[in-house]
């Protein structure tokens, strides 16, 4: 009798197990159908477009002569690196990317360290410091061309008001990048001070007091104890604006249109140019890849600088 029920016991618990079994299965296809239009979607506009510039950036596809889709290899590759457009675009996007993340950074930590130390009022003034986020790029950047106006601008009125002489703030080459990067400043600081102010409030107290009763200065406070806390928070900010800043777009082509001459064109705006403008689809596609390498390998220089600077004060 105990045999029996031994023998049958294995086909009771497989009887027990079959419907949740089915119940898990059942739900697993139910997220998969649900998740779908979303998946066919987002590859739909990602995945086909990559890969479609991928292609003809190994061919000669122009605009001009859209049936005739050669393969060239690796010609759009060498004509790019080979010339002096793109070094010169290149160098413009990186010094465009350092000034404003570098000014970013510095005046984003400035404020978030005066906002902890003023806590009557900082809740607004958070809420004030967040407003250029919100504006639309395209809105902030007809403001900032009403303002950089040199008969009409407030920037030139303010200068002649205390002496200076006006500037030609957008058609000057020495003056017209750094014009862009005040815009860039003046939009995307919010966004690296929401997460630097994230970062302090969760900065445990008792180190400091510790360190403060020790009689360590304000600067050795931010220096061996805040710092060291925000330094993840910081590498999350910087690495978002680098990405970010590397293709901007909007601001160069409305306030400069990558003039005067080729004194404000990157890398975005010269593969634009070629593209739409020259129709070269595969010598812009070239140029699309190649940026996406330069991010890329940025992103990763940066990322393992940044574990190894943690790992050595761990």
């Amino acid at each position: 009798m105990d045999r029996a029920v031994a023998t049958h016991a294995p086909d009771t618990a497989h009887i027990q197990q079959a419907p949740r079994r089915s119940r898990f299965s059942s739900r697993g296809r139910f997220v998969a159908v649900m998740l779908a239009p979303a998946t066919i979607l987002l590859l739909g506009l990602t995945l086909y477009p990559f890969l479609a510039s991928f292609w003809y950036s190994f061919t000669d596809y122009s605009l001009l002569k859209p049936n005739d889709r050669d393969f060239v290899g690796l010609a759009n590759y060498v004509r790019l690196l080979s010339g002096s457009e793109f070094w010169a675009s290149f160098r413009t996007t990186a010094t465009f990317c350092a000034l404003a993340v570098g000014i970013e950074t510095l005046i984003a930590l400035g404020i978030a360290l005066l906002l902890q130390a003023e806590s009557r009022g900082s809740g607004l003034l958070r809420a004030i410091y967040m407003v250029p986020m919100a504006i639309t790029p395209v809105a902030a950047t007809f403001t900032f061309r009403l303002i950089y106006s040199p008969s009409l601008g407030v920037l030139n009125a303010f200068l002649e008001r205390i002496g200076l002489p006006p500037q030609a703030w957008l058609s000057d080459p020495r003056m017209a990048l750094p014009a862009l990067v005040l815009v860039d400043v003046w939009q995307w600081t919010p966004f690296i001070l929401l997460i630097i102010v994230g970062g302090l409030s969760v900065i445990p107290a008792e180190p400091l007091e510790a360190a403060a009763i020790d009689g360590a200065s304000g600067w050795r406070l931010f220096w061996d104890i805040t710092l060291p806390f925000l330094r993840p928070f910081l590498a999350i900010a910087v690495l978002f604006r680098f990405i970010d800043a590397f293709k901007t777009f909007d601001i160069i082509y409305v306030l400069t249109g990558g003039g005067p001459g080729t004194s404000t064109r990157t890398l975005n705006l010269f593969a634009f140019k070629q593209g739409i403008e020259f129709l070269e689809m595969g010598y812009a596609s070239s140029i699309a890849i190649l940026m996406l390498i330069v991010v890329t390998l940025a992103t990763r220089i940066f990322v393992r600088a940044t574990r190894l600077m943690t790992s050595g004060e761990s």
